[in-house]
C-alpha cells in the first residue's frame, strides 16, 4: 500500500481583517478572575498557557462564556469566519453550515454581545513527526520551529504542541466545507510555518 501525502493547511485571517470581537488574553484572564476564586495571576495563566494548550477547557472555567464587544470595522467587513488568536469567531451562517462537524474537534463557547457569534476553541492536537518536526535557535536559545511536519490529517481542524497552541490548522476536508458553504474571512496556506496568508 502506498502512503499518500497528507494535505495540510494553517489557517490565516483574510488580508486586513479586523478583528470581529475585544477579546484579548487580559480580557478572558480579568472575566475568568471576576467569575471565580482564582487570582489575577493564575486567570492569566489559563488564559495564556493553558487554554491555548489544551489543558484546560474555556466551559469548564466559564460555563457562561464570555461577554465582549463586536468591533464596528469588523462588522462592516461581514466576514463569515474571524480568526482571533487560537480561535476562531463565526457568525451565524459559518455556525449553521460547519458547526456541526466541527463539534469533535473542540468546544463552543458562549459569546455575550451584539451579534449572533459563536466561540470556537480547537482541541484537538495532531501529533508532530518528530524526525521531520525541528527546533529552531538563535544564539543557542530555542526560537520556534524551522520545520512542522503532522503525521495525520484526519482531524477537521487542530493544533501543535509544538507550537504551543498559538495556531489553528486543518485539513484539506475542512477547506472544502469552507470553500462549499461560500464562508468569508479566512484563508489557507500549506506553508505550515508562514506568518503570512
Amino acid at each position: 500500500m502506498m502512503e499518500r501525502d497528507l494535505i495540510i493547511y494553517k489557517i490565516h485571517k483574510s488580508m486586513k481583517a479586523y478583528d470581529i470581537i475585544d477579546l484579548t488574553t487580559v480580557s478572558i484572564a480579568k472575566q475568568i478572575a471576576k467569575k471565580t476564586e482564582l487570582s489575577f495571576d493564575a486567570a492569566v495563566k489559563i488564559a495564556m498557557d493553558d487554554i491555548p494548550r489544551g489543558k484546560t477547557k474555556i466551559l469548564d472555567v466559564l460555563k457562561e462564556g464570555f461577554s465582549c464587544k463586536v468591533e464596528k470595522g469588523a462588522v462592516k467587513q461581514n466576514y463569515d469566519i474571524n480568526l482571533l488568536s487560537s480561535y476562531l469567531v463565526l457568525n451565524k451562517k459559518a455556525y449553521m453550515a460547519i458547526g456541526n462537524h466541527l463539534q469533535g474537534c473542540g468546544e463552543f463557547v458562549p459569546l455575550d454581545c451584539e451579534k449572533e457569534l459563536f466561540l470556537f476553541n480547537p482541541l484537538i492536537f495532531e501529533e508532530e513527526d518528530d524526525s521531520l518536526t525541528e527546533t529552531a535557535y538563535l544564539d543557542g536559545f530555542e526560537n520556534g520551529l524551522k520545520s512542522l511536519v503532522f503525521k495525520s490529517d484526519l482531524n477537521l481542524i487542530f493544533k501543535s504542541s509544538s507550537q504551543g497552541g498559538r495556531s489553528i490548522y486543518c485539513n484539506a476536508a475542512f477547506k472544502t466545507l469552507v470553500k462549499e458553504n461560500n464562508l468569508s474571512g479566512i484563508t489557507f496556506n500549506s506553508d505550515l510555518l508562514s506568518l503570512f496568508t
